[in-house]
């Protein structure tokens, strides 16, 4: 009867450790440090970190852009693809955001681009061997220049957000807004009057109604023509809809409003 006690004993002693070693001051303090947010720093991309950029974007954005997987493309070797994203790099306005620790956790792609900007992206990827390569490059030139803001706006430049990625892990807690409000405060500093952002997923119209920008226009995908098909079919899954969201400091003037009309009416084909 003695022996049955101290083996019960024994199990009650070896639970209790358990317990305390389960809910001890330093797995407490663990919890709470996985609970921690992290701070984030928005900063720019400078020339030493574009391979990390490139990177990041071919692995967060070009791989769930719609084009991409609509056509099942593996744009993740193609040095083509490499020199337009260093190209739009080299312009010096794009923007990291990083942890406290200095890890890489998103970066938002901007280009301040000219009414011939789309043309020569045209051109470049004429000259292509890769044809998933030249439908991509032909998808991103006839989506800059719809609606042509150049011509709306009587503006001779237009600052684009023209790629927004966030690390996985870091999602969900308010980095892509950071740094489109941040692209957004850049531009209007540097002075230019019309911003631009293209919302494809389901997603990153949410980013551009946080950051105060408004819905200039919105149709399907397959009404984005190339120069000889659409890129993506009418009866395509993936056939979502585009909206092109934008800000200018005099976006209520009636003339704008009454060109607002005109877009919706004319200018898709």
């Amino acid at each position: 009867m003695l022996s049955l006690f101290t083996r019960n004993l024994k199990n009650i002693e070896l639970q209790f450790c358990f317990v305390r070693k389960c809910h001890s001051l330093f797995g407490i303090k663990d919890l709470v440090r996985l609970e921690k947010p992290h701070t984030f720093t928005i900063s720019p991309v400078q020339s030493s970190n574009h391979g990390i950029a490139i990177d990041m974007i071919k692995q967060y954005y070009l791989r769930e852009h719609v084009l991409v997987r609509a056509r099942n493309m593996d744009l993740s070797d193609d040095r083509a693809i490499d020199e337009y994203l260093t190209g739009i790099l080299k312009q010096g306005n794009s923007l990291f955001a990083k942890t406290e620790d200095g890890t890489a956790a998103g970066i938002c792609m901007n280009f301040v681009s000219s009414s011939v900007d789309a043309k020569n992206l045209r051109s470049y990827a004429f000259y292509r061997q890769d044809p998933n390569t030249k439908d991509f490059l032909y998808f991103t030139a006839k989506l800059q220049e719809t609606p042509n803001l150049w011509n709306i706006y009587k503006q001779r430049e237009v600052f684009e957000m023209k790629m927004l990625a966030v690390l996985p892990e870091f999602r969900r807690q308010g980095v892509a807004t950071m740094l489109a409000e941040k692209s957004k405060i850049q531009a209007q500093e540097q002075g230019y009057q019309v911003i631009r952002m293209d919302c494809i997923n389901p997603y990153d119209y949410k980013i551009a109604e946080r950051c105060m920008l408004s819905c200039l226009l919105r149709f399907p995908l397959h009404k984005l023509r190339g120069a000889h098909a659409p890129f993506i079919k009418r009866s395509s899954e993936h056939n979502k809809y585009v909206r092109v969201y934008v800000t200018h400091a005099q976006q209520d003037l009636p003339d704008i409003i009454v060109k607002r009309h005109e877009i919706d009416e004319n200018m898709i084909e």
